[in-house]
């Protein structure tokens, strides 16, 4: 029995939004990233900010990402990071969904991605399936795999009672999709397409 595996991309095409109290809708509102970095430095010391916009009025709120730092205790290419609106590092702190749960009313994980998949020609009667996540928002391993194996989540679930599937690291197919996750399935399944 030969074995195949097959990587797949999840890429976010956004970042969460954040739920929290708007001043000037005066209710909680929805507030999305603006992908900008504000950046305040007082002499020696520097605080830096994500800077999200309510949906509705365009208010802001700033996210605290470093506050009264010596400018001398950042790394001087994260700090040019910062000064230049550096998009992998904006999307770094926006993906921080525990610090914000802990700085808003709550988080829209609820986002679109693009599930990139990586050519495979060998066929076999087993297939490991190898994701790259490079952030965290709250997918489902069951929902994902339904997605790649275009099945219903109702067969999912069957095929796991009928032990189908084996994950590495060992977790429950509930459990959030994290980076570098191998589902291997078991048997002649139609998954490659």
């Amino acid at each position: 029995m030969s074995l195949n595996v097959v990587t797949y991309e999840i890429v976010a095409q956004e970042t969460p939004n954040v739920i929290r109290n708007c001043r000037n809708c005066k209710r909680s509102t929805e507030y999305f990233c603006s992908d900008k970095f504000r950046v305040n430095a007082n002499q020696k010391m520097v605080d830096i900010w994500l800077i999200y916009k309510c949906i509705h009025c365009e208010a802001t709120w700033n996210c605290p990402i470093l506050s009264r730092v010596n400018v001398n205790r950042i790394d001087p290419i994260l700090h040019q990071k910062y000064m230049t609106n550096d998009k992998e590092t904006i999307w770094y702190h926006a993906f921080q969904i525990n610090k914000l749960r802990k700085l808003c009313d709550a988080v829209k994980k609820d986002i679109n991605y693009e599930v990139r998949k990586e050519k495979s020609d060998s066929v076999s009667n087993e297939v490991t399936i190898k994701i790259c996540c490079k952030y965290d928002f709250g997918l489902r391993i069951d929902k994902l795999l339904a997605e790649i194996l275009d099945i219903s989540r109702s067969k999912v679930s069957k095929m796991e009672k009928e032990e189908a599937f084996l994950l590495y690291p060992t977790v429950s197919m509930k459990d959030k999709v994290i980076d570098d996750l191998q589902i291997t399935v078991k048997g002649n399944q139609r998954i490659l397409g």
